[in-house]
């Protein structure tokens, strides 16, 4: 299992490379942080499965809020223009209002943002709705991923006892990726 664990940064790079190894990138072109987390939130759609009702309809794209910088929100949107998840295509939309987070199947929360995860919570904790952030308290806050520097790789903490609650449901191989899974709700 150790040695599994130890390839799990190598498969996650695998599948960065696979994501961002679009034409528009030049071969040499750094990886940003902002492509970092990108390919992240990308690739955990991919891995969870949202209850039907998610969906106005099954060609209804994945919409991704964000609670951060308009730099961040574009790029992200530029990032996953010509993505698609569960036959999906994505739509991206910089939030500043937490009643808009309802519209959303994703929401991403920078973190200088973090703070407004407490009012978004209550409103948002029985729907099916992914959140994400990148800061030491998110999973308390009742987050379901926290994105994390460690040892210069990106990583990611895990709640799966809020994702359960949202009636989302997180593929095992995703999980085994994780850095630390929780199981205890909010």
């Amino acid at each position: 299992m150790t040695a599994m664990r130890q390839q799990m940064p190598a498969c996650l790079m695998l599948l960065l490379l696979f994501f961002l190894g679009t034409p528009a990138r030049g071969q040499d072109a750094p990886v940003g942080e902002s492509d970092l987390k990108a390919a992240f939130l990308y690739n955990f759609t991919k891995f969870i499965e949202w209850p039907a009702e998610a969906f106005s309809n099954d060609g209804a794209p994945v919409a991704v809020g964000v609670y951060g910088d308009e730099e961040f929100t574009q790029n992200l949107r530029s990032l996953l223009a010509d993505k698609k998840a569960h036959n999906r295509t994505f739509i991206v939309k910089r939030l500043t209002n937490p009643q808009d987070a309802k519209t959303c199947q994703i929401l991403f929360f920078r973190e200088s943002e973090t703070r407004k995860m407490g009012a978004v919570y209550d409103s948002i904790k029985r729907l099916p709705i992914l959140t994400v952030g990148e800061s030491d308290d998110f999973l308390d806050q009742g987050g379901m991923f926290n994105l994390l520097f460690e040892d210069k790789q990106l990583r990611f903490e895990a709640n799966t006892a809020v994702a359960e609650n949202a009636k989302l449901t997180i593929s095992s191989k995703l999980l085994r990726l994780a850095k630390n899974i929780r199981k205890g709700a909010k």
